[in-house]
This record gives C-alpha cells, structure tokens and sequence, in this order.
C-alpha cells in the first residue's frame, strides 16, 4: 500500500494520493479498528497526479485496519 506521501492526523495515517472528500468523511466518521487511507502507487487523475491529456487510471482507496487487514473505502473509474 505504499505510494510517495505520507501524511499523519492524529492517530490516524493516509499514504498517498487519497482524494480530500475521502479524508474528511475519514476523519468525521472512522470505521471501527480503521487507523488510516492508503491509494498505494501513483494512479494518473488521482488529486495531484493529473496529466494534461486528461487520462485516468481507475483506482482504489484503501482502508487499513489495525488487525493488519484492508478494504476498499471509495474506487474511481
């Protein structure tokens, strides 16, 4: 789940390109045993890795709990 950016807000950590709608409802609303929001590599129309030609790569937001499972939180197509 790794990708360039890390970021920490108290207890709670988000890697990578995670879209900012995606971390306030994080942050409002946790689930249960989640610690944080990781979009692993560097998707092309993900916040901050937009190209001028417009292309996207579908991908996920991951949501990662302290039992060292994951899930998906949000997908973009």
């Amino acid at each position: 789940m790794q990708s360039c950016h890390t970021a920490k807000a108290g207890s709670f950590v988000f890697e990578g390109h995670v879209p900012p709608a995606d971390l306030a409802m994080f942050l409002q609303k946790p689930p249960k045993g989640a610690y944080g929001l990781a979009v692993p590599g560097m998707p092309a129309g993900s916040p901050g890795m937009e190209v001028s030609t417009g292309k996207r790569e579908p991908y996920t937001v991951w949501a990662l709990f302290k039992n060292s499972s994951s899930q998906p939180y949000a997908r973009y197509k």
